[in-house]
């Protein structure tokens, strides 16, 4: 089983306002001792690369599907729920020995959706987020939908992959990477993850036989963004391209190591405050400037 021993659902509440309305599906199927897989992605429950991998989970784990109606990229962790208090879920078939959802939503809402909604009874033994048509490499993670939801699976306590960079036009890739996603959920490095950590792959481009090998690596600096132009006559700001950067990328950067055609897996925690200027902030006060209401001296 997965070592998912403290799940730290406390967490997701912050994120739904009081009163919301939780969507509720009808009462599942009594549940089986195998683990339990939640899928999502952020291309849209009617995405090949998604039904291909819960068809695949689906032969040997409790498989669900609770994934965005319609094509929801580059949302990062982004939440309709807390903002609309209800969401519509339609109950889909993708075959058998998969319950399936759509969410009128974004990939960080289904997760909640199944957190504490559908699955609340009993939670996923792990989230799969994918699998993505393109890679999530370098800073791109923080507006990628795929990894969003993994992100948020985390901070929920739940295990958590994301899965991007699939080149399914090559034929024979989208089968060999389904294939290689399901034994890579029933290694240690997944099935040990703490909570609060989640892993992100990126599937290097071309066909099967042109992977030369999997990867640990770092995330390499953000070297692109948005290219703007103001538009005067509009009043608006408009993406013209994008801007690049020359940056130095280490050995182990994602980036590089992808290019070389590696898939990649980084090891990423939802916990984001820096501990150890924490701790040194703790030991030695620095002296912050103490607050004193409008119109007293200072």
């Amino acid at each position: 089983m997965y070592r998912n021993t403290r799940i730290l659902i406390p967490a997701l509440l912050v994120l739904v306002p009081i009163g919301a309305n939780l969507p509720m599906a009808a009462p599942p199927p009594q549940a089986d001792d195998r683990p339990r897989v939640l899928i999502t992605n952020d291309n849209g429950i009617d995405d090949p690369k998604l039904i291909a991998l819960a068809r695949a989970f689906a032969t040997r784990a409790e498989t669900w599907v609770i994934a965005p109606a319609e094509n929801r990229s580059g949302s990062g962790s982004f939440l309709k729920l807390p903002q609309a208090g209800s969401i519509a879920v339609e109950r889909r078939d993708l075959g058998s020995g998969i319950e399936a959802f759509a969410v009128d939503g974004y990939p960080a809402d289904c997760v909640l959706v199944a957190a504490m909604g559908i699955l609340r009874d009993r939670p996923p033994t792990l989230v799969v987020s994918g699998i993505n048509g393109g890679p999530n490499l370098g800073a791109s993670w923080m507006f990628s939908g795929t990894i969003g939801a993994a992100r948020v699976a985390a901070l929920g306590g739940f295990p958590a992959i994301a899965v991007s960079g699939l080149d399914d036009d090559v034929p024979g890739a989208l089968e060999a990477a389904v294939d290689w996603v399901v034994r890579f959920a029933e290694h240690p490095v997944v099935r040990e993850l703490e909570p609060g950590e989640y892993l992100t792959v990126s599937l290097p481009p071309g066909g099967p036989t042109e992977v030369r090998d999997v990867r640990i690596a770092d995330r390499a600096p953000l070297s692109r963004g948005p290219s703007l132009v103001h538009d005067e006559a509009a009043g608006v700001w408009k993406i013209s391209g994008v801007a690049s950067r020359e940056v130095s990328l280490s050995a182990i950067a994602d980036e590089r190591l992808h290019a070389s055609g590696s898939i990649v897996v980084v090891p990423m925690r939802a916990r984001e405050v820096d501990d150890v200027r924490l701790l040194e902030w703790m030991r030695s006060d620095p002296g912050l400037p103490a607050w004193k209401p409008a119109g007293e001296e200072r």
